[in-house]
């Protein structure tokens, strides 16, 4: 994997609809990355906030699943910058699933907020209000 991203197209065209997944976890990138694969949905992955800020693939994916607590930029950093571009619905991830983060999440414009280990129809009724089917 690159330093910055990874992309997984899952046989789908370069304008294909994509999820992006921003954690600083290399093993659950390339798992949400195998299990988007197995889905048939395309998927760019990145490990930090900073990276998928400046990759330019804001633009081009449909929504984008963001890590909580992450070194340098965390998880409600991006969230805001990425509301105050009027960019794509976002899912919170975390471990650190108690109520006042949820709401502290939701309040900053996050969609959906997922408990890690993430449970997978959850993350798929993300992902399908986001335009995937």
């Amino acid at each position: 994997m690159a330093d910055d991203a990874k992309t997984r197209s899952s046989g789908q065209s370069e304008n294909a609809a994509i999820v992006a997944i921003v954690d600083d976890d290399r093993a659950l990138l390339e798992s949400l990355g195998d299990f988007f694969d197995a889905m048939g949905i395309g998927s760019v992955a990145f490990n930090s906030g900073d990276a998928f800020l400046k990759s330019g693939e804001l633009r081009r994916v449909r929504c984008v699943l963001v890590d909580l607590k992450m070194p340098g930029m965390n998880g409600i950093e991006l969230l805001r910058k990425i509301v105050a571009d009027q960019g794509p619905p976002v899912c919170i991830m975390t471990s650190f699933a108690d109520s006042g983060t949820r709401k502290m999440a939701q309040s900053c414009g996050a969609v959906a907020f997922l408990e890690k280990p993430v449970n997978s129809r959850e993350l798929l009724a993300f992902v399908s209000t986001s335009g995937f089917t």
